[in-house]
Parts: C-alpha cells; structure tokens; sequence
C-alpha cells in the first residue's frame, strides 16, 4: 500500500508534536529541518490540519504549531483522513459489470471489508501509542545488548 507524501510528511510533523506535547510550539522551519523536509509543503499539509482543527497555530515570537489535542486523543485514522483527502481503499468507485454480477458485487464486498480492517487498525492506534513504541524501541536498542553474529 503506497501513501502520498502528503500524508508521510504529516505524519512526521505530528509526531513531532505528539512528542513534544506540553513543552511548546515549534515553527514550520524548526519541524522542517528537523525532518529535512520542504518547509514550504510542511507548510501547507499544517494548514491543511489547522482547517481539520487537529493543529493550532501560535502567534508571537515562539510561534508556531502545536496539537489540539493530547497525543492519546488522536488516531491515526483522525490523520490519515485529515490528510488524505477522500482517501478510500478501492477501485476508485468504479464500479464493473452490471449490479447483480457477482463479480463486481465481490469486487465491491473486497474493498468494503479491506476498508473496514484499515479503519480498524488506524483508529485503534493514536499518536501516543506510536511515540511510547518508539521510546521502547530506543530504549532497547541503547540497553547496550551486545549482538552476536556467528
């Protein structure tokens, strides 16, 4: 399954959010170079998430975007929507054949269950749950377990 780089590059601005929450804003530069990505389309993926009200942005000199929400309060299907616009698992809702072919009624119960499963896995995971994994991972992997390769 392949996202866009729009919904890649939100997802690591978030997360850079999601753990920094409560410490403060940062700028679009500062996410940017972070995460060597373009400011100009960090830009605009942001602003795409300020109009789903998942960011909010801060004026002044330590401006810039924090979460509206806590971490554990947002799923990643809340982002995956928010930044992929009319995103659905499918055909493109094209539809083949006639309504009673079996065929194309089982082409549509496919998209329909995989829809399903993804929406499922999405919105049971939320950014919290990606920073605390990842923390445990970083941790593990400077817990100085030495490896052994034979």
């Amino acid at each position: 399954m392949k996202f866009s780089t729009r919904t890649l590059y939100g997802l690591r601005a978030v997360l850079v959010l999601a753990n920094r929450f409560g410490e403060g804003s940062l700028s679009v530069s500062q996410i940017a170079r972070k995460e060597s990505l373009s400011t100009a389309y960090l830009e605009q993926i942001l602003n795409a998430l300020k109009k789903k009200s998942l960011v909010k942005s801060v004026r002044g000199p330590q401006g810039g975007y924090v979460l509206t929400k806590k971490p554990s309060e947002i799923s990643l299907k809340t982002l995956f929507y928010a930044l992929e616009e009319g995103a659905e698992a499918g055909s493109n809702g094209k539809a083949h054949g006639p309504d009673g072919d079996e065929v194309a009624i089982g082409n549509r119960i496919f998209w329909m269950k995989l829809q399903d499963s993804i929406d499922a896995g999405l919105g049971a995971t939320t950014l919290k749950d990606l920073i605390d994994e990842a923390r445990r991972v970083k941790k593990t992997k400077s817990s100085g377990s030495p490896n052994f390769h034979i």
